[in-house]
C-alpha cells in the first residue's frame, strides 16, 4: 500500500504546491511547550505556527487532509483541541505522551470529531506500548525519531531504527491493527542515511505514513510556485516509482537493506563519537584545580557507541537480540541509565545492584538476577514485580517454588543457569550441571508450578576466547532439545574482550576479537535454527567489553627517586584504582607535561600511594617525566570502581568527559566511617 506523505508548512502557497505534487497531509504544528528545552541548539524545526494558520490552509486545500499537532497534554489541551477542530483540522496529533491514560484522555477530548494520531516519541510510551494500543479510539500512531533518539541519549536520529527499537514497537502496533509510520524521509539519494534505504525499511516494517523532511524539500529555498510544484511532483513521482519496485522485491532484498542500514548508521555513530574533545595538559590542569591530583575520566559518548556497535553487530544477523549489561563490572548509575535508555536489560547479582536498577527507573521486567547467592526476601520482591531470577541451585529452586505456592495469582518469571563443558579447560562453579539429576529435578519442580513461567536458560563462562562461543550456543541448543522447549530468551552470559590499543592486545596470549567476530560466531547459528515465528530473544551479558575502554584514570606524579639505580615515580593513585584484579599487564599510558623541568628516564616504574610493596601501576616506562606531571591510564573502566577497597585513601571523583558533570564525587572520611562507633562501647553493650 502506498505511503501517506506528510509535510509541515503554514504557507498556503507551499501547501497548494505540495498538494498538487501528491502530498497527502499538510501539517500545522502548534507544539511549542518544552521543545526548545528538549532540542537545544539542534537544527530541528521549531514551529511558530498559530491557530489562524489552520483556517488559512483549510481554505486552500482541496483533497489533502489537514493535520494539526497540538501541545503535549496540559490544562489548556481541551481548548486547543476544540479550536483546532472548529477551524477545520481533519487529524489531531498528540506529542510527548507517556501512558495509556494520556492516550485515553486525548481520545476523550477529541471525541470522534477528528482522527486521533499519537506521536510516540518518549521512552515511557515505548515501554507502555502494549497497554497504549488497547485504548479504544486511536486511529494511527507515528513513531517520532527526533525526540525518541534524544530520550534514548543517542546521537543520530536513525539509531532507534538500526538498533531494532522501531521494529519492536511496530510489531506491537501491527498486532493491534492500528496503522502506523515512523520518522522522516529525505530524497531517495539524499540524507546521511539515504532516503531509498529508509523507504525500503518502511515497506519491510509495514509502515503506512512518513514525514517529508526539510532534506526532501526546504520551502525556504524557493519562492517560485512552479519550481515548488515541479520539485514536489518530480521527487514524489520518483518515490512512488521506487515504491512500485519495492512491492515486487523479495525478503532477501529487504534483509540485505536492513543490514546495510545498520552498517551505515553504525558508521555515522562512530564518526560522531570520534569527534569528542581530546585531552591535553591545559584541560588536565583545569581538572586538577577542580578535582585534585587524581580523578577518573568517564566517556559516556564512547560507552553509548560501544553499546550501539555491539548490539548492531548481532542484530544485523539475528534481529531478536539484546544486551543485559553486567552491573557488577561498573555500576556507575550514569552508565546503567544509558543502558536502560537504549533499551538494554540490567543484569544484577545482588540486592544492592537490583536497588540501583530500580532507583534509576529500570522496569522490573527488564531486570535479570544471576549469581550463586540471592537475598531471599529481595529475590521474592523482584519475582513479584515481574523481574526474572535465574536459579543456581536446587535449594533456590525449592525456595522459588514456595514463593509460587504462596502467591498463586502471580506469574513468576524464572530462568535456569546451566553449566557444561565448552573445552576451555576451566571447571565453572556457576549453574546446574546440565547432565545431572539435580538439573532435571529442578526443571521438573518449576514446570510443576502452574504460575511459574520458564522464561529462559542462561550460562556463564569467564573465558573470553572467541573459539569458546560457538560451543556455548551449541551446548544451549542441546539442553533445549533435551527439555523440549523454546524459552522466551536464551542467555549466553558474558565473557567478551572489549576494545583496546595494540600495546595492550600484545600482552594477551590469544587474539582479541572484534564485536563483529563474536556476532559472526554465534548469531548465524540462531538465525539458522530459529527460522519460524518463534524466535527467542538472544541475550548476552557484557561488562568489560562495553565499559573497559570508556574510563581513564589520571594521577599526579608526587615524587621521583632512585633506589639502587632503579627509578621509581610515586603517583597519587594505586594499582587498585585501575587494576584491582591485579593482573600483570601494563595499561595504556600517556604522560602529560604539567610539572617542572623534565628528565629522561629508562625502565622507570610507577608506584602507588599505598604501603603495599606490590602496588605498581606500570612497569618499565621509558620517557620524559617530572614531579607534577599527570599520568593518564586508559582502559580503566572494568571493575576499577566496584573493586577498589577503602584502603589508605578514600576513592577519587569520576568526571564525565562528554558533559563535564561529576557523576561520582570524591569520597571523604565520613563516607567510610559513619558505620563505625568512635565512642567507647561498654563491655556488655551489643547495640
Amino acid at each position: 500500500m502506498p505511503l501517506k506523505f506528510m509535510y509541515i508548512t503554514n504557507n498556503p502557497t507551499v501547501a497548494k504546491a505540495a498538494e498538487k505534487g501528491g502530498v497527502d497531509r499538510l501539517w500545522i504544528d502548534l507544539e511549542t511547550m518544552g521543545k526548545e528545552e528538549r532540542q537545544p541548539g539542534m537544527d530541528t524545526v521549531k514551529s511558530h505556527h498559530t491557530m489562524e494558520d489552520i483556517s488559512v490552509l483549510r481554505k486552500v486545500l482541496k483533497k489533502s487532509d489537514l493535520l494539526v499537532r497540538v501541545n503535549p497534554l496540559y490544562d489548556g489541551t481541551k481548548a486547543e483541541v476544540d479550536e483546532a477542530i472548529a477551524r477545520g483540522a481533519d487529524i489531531l496529533m498528540l506529542p510527548m505522551f507517556r501512558t495509556a491514560d494520556d492516550a485515553a484522555r486525548f481520545v476523550e477530548l477529541v471525541a470522534e470529531r477528528a482522527k486521533v494520531l499519537l506521536l510516540l516519541e518518549t521512552v515511557d510510551a515505548e515501554r507502555n506500548i502494549e497497554e497504549i494500543v488497547k485504548v479504544p479510539g486511536i486511529d494511527e500512531i507515528h513513531i517520532g525519531l527526533n525526540d525518541l533518539h534524544l530520550e534514548h541519549r543517542q546521537c543520530f536520529l536513525f539509531e532507534p531504527l538500526a538498533d531494532g527499537t522501531v521494529e519492536r514497537i511496530c510489531k506491537v502496533i501491527r498486532k493491534a491493527g492500528i496503522p502506523y509510520g515512523f520518522g522522516g524521509l529525505a530524497k531517495l539519494d539524499g540524507g546521511l542515511l539515504p532516503g531509498g534505504r529508509v523507504l525500503a525499511e518502511h515497506y519491510r516494517l509495514g509502515s503506512s505514513m512518513v514525514i517529508l523532511s526539510r532534506a526532501f524539500f526546504d520551502a525556504g529555498t524557493s519562492k517560485d510556485v512552479l519550481d515548488m510544484e515541479r520539485a514536489f511532483g518530480s521527487e514524489l513521482k520518483a518515490i512512488r516509482d521506487y515504491e512500485t519496485s519495492l512491492s515486487h522485491e523479495t525478503d532477501a532484498f529487504f534483509e540485505a537493506n536492513r543490514k546495510e542500514v545498520v552498517n551505515v548508521v553504525r558508521k555515522i555513530v562512530q564518526d560522531k563519537a570520534a569527534q569528542r574533545v581530546s585531552l591535553d595538559s591545559s584541560a588536565l590542569k583545569n581538572m586538577e584545580q577542580r578535582f585534585g591530583g587524581a580523578f577518573y575520566l568517564l566517556d559516556t559518548k564512547l560507552f553509548r557507541n560501544n553499546l550501539f556497535e555491539l548490539k548492531s553487530a548481532f542484530t544485523a544477523i539475528y534481529p531478536n537480540f539484546n544486551i543485559a549489561y553486567s552491573y557488577k563490572t561498573n555500576y556507575i548509575p550514569a552508565l546503567c541509565r544509558i543502558v536502560d535508555e537504549m533499551g538494554g536489560y540490567a543484569e544484577v547479582v545482588s540486592d544492592m545492584e537490583m536497588e540501583i536498577a530500580l532507583r534509576i527507573g529500570v522496569a522490573p521486567k527488564r531486570i535479570i538476577w544471576n549469581g550463586p547467592y540471592k537475598n531471599p526476601a529481595k529475590e521474592e520482591e523482584l519475582l513479584l514485580l515481574g523481574g526474572t531470577a535465574n536459579i543456581d541451585s536446587i535449594g533456590e529452586a525449592e525456595r522459588v517454588c514456595a514463593i509460587a505456592k504462596a502467591y498463586p495469582n502471580h506469574i513468576l518469571r524464572v530462568g535456569v543457569r546451566v553449566n557444561f563443558d565448552i573445552q576451555d579447560g576451566v571447571l565453572s562453579r556457576f549453574g546446574f550441571d546440565a547432565e545431572s539429576e539435580e538439573f532435571c529435578r529442578a526443571v521438573e519442580m518449576l514446570q510443576a508450578e502452574p504460575n511459574i513461567h520458564l522464561a529462559g536458560v542462561q550460562c556463564h563462562f569467564a573465558t573470553r576466547r572467541l573459539d569458546t562461543w560457538r560451543p556455548r550456543a551449541e551446548g544451549m541448543f542441546r539442553i533445549l532439545d533435551k527439555l523440549g522447549v523454546v524459552p522466551d530468551h536464551i542467555d549466553l552470559g558474558g565473557g567478551l574482550f572489549g576494545k583496546m590499543p595494540d600495546s595492550l592486545k600484545e600482552q594477551f596470549d590469544s587474539d582479541i576479537p572484534s564485536y563483529k567476530e563474536y556476532a559472526e560466531a554465534i548469531a548465524p547459528l540462531f538465525a539458522e535454527r530459529f527460522k519460524g515465528d518463534k524466535k527467542p530473544l538472544l541475550l548476552i551479558e557484557p561488562g568489560s567489553a562495553l565499559v573497559g575502554d570508556c574510563m581513564k584514570f589520571a594521577a599526579k606524579v608526587v615524587s621521583i627517586k632512585n633506589v639502587r639505580q632503579k627509578p621509581i615515580a610515586t603517583l597519587l593513585g594505586s594499582i587498585y584504582n585501575i587494576n584491582p584484579t591485579l593482573n600483570k599487564k601494563n595499561p595504556p599510558l600517556t604522560v602529560y607535561a604539567m610539572g617542572g623541568e623534565r628528565q629522561s628516564y629508562s625502565d622507570l616504574d610507577f608506584g602507588g600511594f599505598t604501603c603495599i610493596e606490590s602496588d605498581y601501576l606500570y612497569r618499565h616506562f621509558d620517557g620524559d617525566l617530572a614531579v607534577g606531571d599527570m599520568a593518564v591510564f586508559g582502559n580503566a573502566g572494568s571493575y576499577s570502581i566496584v573493586l577498589k577497597p577503602p584502603f589508605i585513601l578514600p576513592n577519587f571523583p569520576v568526571v564525565d568527559m562528554t558533559t563535564g558533570a561529576v557523576v561520582k564525587r570524591a569520597e571523604y572520611f565520613d563516607d567510610l566511617f559513619h558505620t563505625f562507633r568512635f565512642e567507647a562501647v561498654g563491655e556488655k553493650s551489643y547495640a
